[in-house]
Formats: structure tokens, sequence, C-alpha cells
């Protein structure tokens, strides 16, 4: 199973047809793999890089700077620096033994519910507005991919997105510290543990350093290393609010983060991720859509609001 690369450049400068053969494409490939992969989309290159960079100038600030922007996992959505160790979707160790920073979260810049938490411009400066540029850039191709994605299930262009203006979608920024290979070989402590995302869809920009996995759903629990080319590539993932909307239909996909396969050397090197969650907004039902009930199909999944749904799976994520 090999994740297909698509060109996303008929999103900006494609006629209606164009965005016809694109947004099947899309779908074919999300329904057969849970993943595709785009180049020519929409979210610069340059900003990309820019953020990369200064998410890495973020993890090198002193513990000192980073513990007052400590995430709360009470409060049903993540922001700021979630220290070592509070979240369990994923555990790692580095090699002395100890957890290291694992993420930063922030989102939309108007976000009164739910303010972000940023360090001071002169801690790091520009970092606010790089992440607020990178937040609208990643938002605005997710909002394009699902319209031409209900334009594929032969449903209103508007179906998705007006259930989602992204005032709750988030960027998420995870740190890899090097780690003794043996530590992950083991089996008992990963990157990522397998799972799926909570939202509708995911856009994944890769690191220089691969790990990326995606299950092989021909050969369940079986994973695949994500393949990478160049640098203007992102990975999108299925996630699953839009499985619940589908009432099974388009199914998200299962991933994980985990040593690179062709890694001989004793240290894993480290690896960064860049990740921004596509979500519902907050008071919208994430039960099955009446589109996917048609005749005598009955509701798999329970009405839920998005933020009720959201809080359920976070209080998985952060027990305690």
């Amino acid at each position: 199973m090999t994740i297909p690369v698509l060109d996303a450049s008929a999103l900006s400068g494609g006629t209606p047809e164009q965005r016809a053969e694109f947004g099947a494409k899309f779908l074919d490939s999300l329904n057969t793999y849970g993943f595709v992969k785009l180049v020519n989309h929409t979210v610069p290159v340059p900003l990309v890089k820019e953020t990369f960079d200064q998410i890495k100038r973020f993890f090198k600030l002193p513990y000192s700077v980073k513990i007052p922007l400590r995430n709360d996992p009470k409060q049903g959505q993540q922001r700021g620096w979630s220290i070592p160790g509070e979240e369990k979707t994923w555990w790692l160790e580095s090699n002395n033994g100890e957890i290291k920073e694992p993420t930063f979260d922030c989102g939309h810049p108007d976000d009164k519910k739910f303010p972000n938490k940023w360090p001071s411009e002169a801690d790091l400066p520009g970092y606010q507005d790089t992440m607020d540029r990178f937040f609208f850039s990643c938002g605005d191709l997710t909002l394009e991919l699902l319209e031409v994605m209900a334009q594929a299930l032969n449903l209103d262009a508007k179906i998705f997105t007006s259930r989602c203006t992204n005032e709750a979608s988030t960027i998420r920024i995870n740190h890899f510290p090097p780690i003794e290979r043996s530590k992950l070989d083991e089996g008992k402590i990963n990157r990522i543990w397998p799972h799926k995302d909570f939202g509708i869809i995911s856009l994944v920009f890769p690191d220089v350093t691969p790990g990326l996995e995606y299950e092989d759903r021909s050969n369940p629990g079986t994973f695949i290393p994500m393949p990478y080319g160049s640098d203007d590539e992102v990975v999108v993932i299925v996630s699953e609010t839009m499985q619940r909307w589908t009432n099974g239909e388009v199914r998200a996909g299962l991933h994980r983060v985990s040593r690179p396969r062709d890694c001989d050397d004793e240290i894993v090197p480290e690896r960064w991720s860049l990740v921004y969650f596509n979500k519902a907004d907050r008071h919208v039902n994430v039960g099955p859509l009446a589109e996917f009930l048609t005749g005598d199909k009955k509701p798999i999944y329970e009405d839920l609001t998005a933020l009720e749904y959201q809080t359920l799976r976070n209080a998985a994520h952060y027990p305690g």
C-alpha cells in the first residue's frame, strides 16, 4: 500500500472540472488508506520552514520561561506547554531516563474560551505572529479540502464547512528528543502509540527525521512507514469526527510514530512534528449526519457536541 501523492494546485487556480477531479482522487485515497499526501498546496513552504524554526527555538527556552505556559489538563482543551509525562497518547523517555518536553498547543488567536499561552515577545520574538499566520493558512487549506471532499460525496459543498469555522482547530508541536534505539526496540515505550485523531482532518508537515507510520488496512495491525519526498509535502489524515459524521463510511486513519526503520545507530535522532488539527465548531453535533442515514441505515454513533466529544477524548489522554 503506497500513499498517493496528489497535486493540489487545482485548489488555488483550477477549473471546476479540475477541482472535481482532484476531489475524487482525494476522497478515494482517504477511503482506501485514511491518508493522502499533497504537493503544490496552499500553505507556503517558507511559512512552514519559519514555523519549524520558531518551534525549535521555543523548546530551547529555559524551563523557567516555559513553566508559566503549562497546559491545564482539566480545562478540556490543550493550550501551551504540556509538561514532561503529562499526555498519555505517547510516552517518550530520554536516554537518561527522564521524560522530556512533549508538546505545545495553540488555537485560534481570538479564542476567548480557551485562550492561547505565549512566551513574551522578549523571550521569543515573532513566535506568536508566526503561529497565527500558520494557523490561518492551514485553516484555509482544510476548508478547501472539506469542500472538494463534500462535492466528491455528491453532497452540498458547505455540508462540512458550515459546521467548521476553525474556531476550535489547533496547532500541535511534538518534540521527540534523542533516545536510545534499544529503549524503543523493547516495545515498552514508543514515540507515539497507535491512535486516531479526534477532529475532522489533520495536516502533518514532515520533519527530516522519518518515523510516521500508517496502518495497512489490508493487513490490520501492520504499520507501513510514511514515505518522505519534497519539502512542500503535507500529509492529510482523516479523523474521528469525519468518521462519525459519515456514520462510518469514511474511516479515520490509524497511525503512530516509531523509530526510523533504517536507523541502525545506538541513538535515534530527535524529531519534530508540526500538526494542524481541523475540528468542528464546539457547539456542533458530531453524531451521524442525516445524509448518511438514508433508507434503513441506523446511526452507529451517539449525538454529542464537538466540545463534549473532545472533552471525553481528552479525559483518556490526560487521566487524573
